[in-house]
């Protein structure tokens, strides 16, 4: 289980959620699963990490 930021692209809530890699997220606001992961945190002094690392040279 883990601890995952998450905002709703339908109305923009941004909450966390304990998660189980095969749980469904739905936002506690509006109940859409319409959700994405929030990556936060700084690398190297390149800003937020996006999350894509196969195409980002943020970390690396």
């Amino acid at each position: 289980m883990a601890l995952i930021d998450f905002k709703c692209k339908e109305c923009g809530n941004e909450f966390f959620e304990i998660v189980n890699s095969d749980e469904k997220v739905v936002c506690p606001k509006c109940k859409s699963d319409n959700v994405e992961r929030v990556y936060k945190g700084k690398f190297y002094g390149k800003g937020n990490c996006s999350g894509g690392c196969s195409t980002c040279s943020g970390c690396h």
